[in-house]
């Protein structure tokens, strides 16, 4: 626990400023963040956005996950190729095993609109989702939830990844913000993708951890506080859309949490320096089976943000080197104290 009640965070690591000649040893400190944000199936959006930034050479230093960005980052953390990830998440896709998670039901529960939280009204209309959960903890088990898990991830820790990796998760009990860079890779994805309701909590250190998108839905603000001298932020989640006609308390209700969601999530985003946001609202939220689809527009949005990418990298490196980012002190200025170890 921070100082004063904080919310526990990474230790900040100040990027190095080297005194030799040379251009190469005076930007060695300089390291580019990757923050990958929740959206459920429109986060496979992710890998596309991994294939261009390979493609295109840009140095992706440290990862940063929430829910399904937490699952994209931790496999391409451990194998470092794109390809490899994207192959890893179309065999799991379309397994038996993935299947028995029965996200097919809830995608056909959709009415109107797409976002997660307006299909919960949809299946809270019904009795469904609300029946269910009054008797279960999640729609799906902790031990299918686990068999999942395992059959994407590597059973490794996250101090062994190929690529620093951290993934953000929200404590229920406390109502804070926890940024994991220690243990299980399996165990920490499980709990930053524990969605409410549909996934259940994961314990951890005695803390009960549900999905980080309730409070971090990009973690762009953990990379910089992680120590990345420059932050690439990847946004596939979109819960506000321009309609009308919310007449009953229940939509009234989920419509006033979603722009509170937005709200938050604007001004975290802020914080990037360069933001990719992949056209994805119209992919339903548990359609999985839409991966290609998904992976072409992250595809499309990270080409269409490669030029300002390597042109804020430009400013990015000038201004580590000088000692001054703009996103560190603005991030320093949000946050509260961390706590030194960085421990959950």
């Amino acid at each position: 626990m921070a100082p004063g009640g904080g919310p526990p965070y990474i230790e900040e690591r100040e990027p190095g400023i080297a005194t030799a000649t040379g251009l190469v040893t005076m930007f060695e400190g300089f390291r580019v963040g990757l923050a990958l944000g929740g959206g459920a199936a429109r986060g496979l959006a992710h890998i596309g956005v991994l294939k261009v930034l390979e493609e295109s050479e840009i140095p992706i230093d440290l990862i940063v996950g929430t829910s399904v960005g937490a699952l994209v980052g931790g496999v391409y953390a451990t194998t470092r190729s794109a390809a490899a990830t994207e192959r890893r998440f179309r065999e799991f896709i379309f397994s038996k095993q993935f299947k028995r998670a029965r996200f097919d039901f809830l995608k056909e529960s959709r009415q109107a609109s797409p976002g997660l939280l307006y299909s919960f009204v949809s299946l809270v209309k019904k009795g469904i989702f609300y029946s269910f959960s009054m008797a279960k903890t999640s729609w799906i088990s902790a031990e299918h939830f686990e068999h999942n898990i395992n059959g994407i991830l590597d059973d490794i820790r996250l101090e062994d990844t190929k690529i620093p990796f951290a993934a953000v998760a929200t404590d229920i009990n406390r109502g804070e913000e926890v940024v994991l860079r220690k243990g299980l890779l399996r165990h920490v994805v499980s709990a930053s993708s524990a969605v409410p309701g549909l996934l259940p909590p994961v314990q951890i250190d005695g803390r009960l951890l549900i999905d980080g998108g309730w409070i971090s839905k990009v973690p762009v603000i953990p990379a910089l506080r992680m120590g990345a001298s420059m932050v690439i932020g990847v946004d596939v989640s979109k819960e506000i859309e321009d309609t009308s006609g919310y007449r009953s308390g229940l939509n009234i209700m989920v419509r006033a949490n979603a722009v509170k969601a937005e709200a938050l999530k604007e001004m975290q985003c802020r914080f990037a320096d360069v933001l990719v946001e992949p056209d994805v609202d119209h992919v339903h939220w548990a359609d999985f089976s839409a991966i290609v689809e998904c992976i072409s527009l992250g595809e499309e949005a990270a080409r269409r943000k490669i030029g300002e990418i390597r042109h804020q990298m430009k400013l990015a490196r000038w201004s580590s080197l000088l000692g001054y980012s703009r996103s560190r002190r603005l991030a320093r200025a949000y946050m509260k104290p961390e706590d030194p170890d960085g421990a959950p």
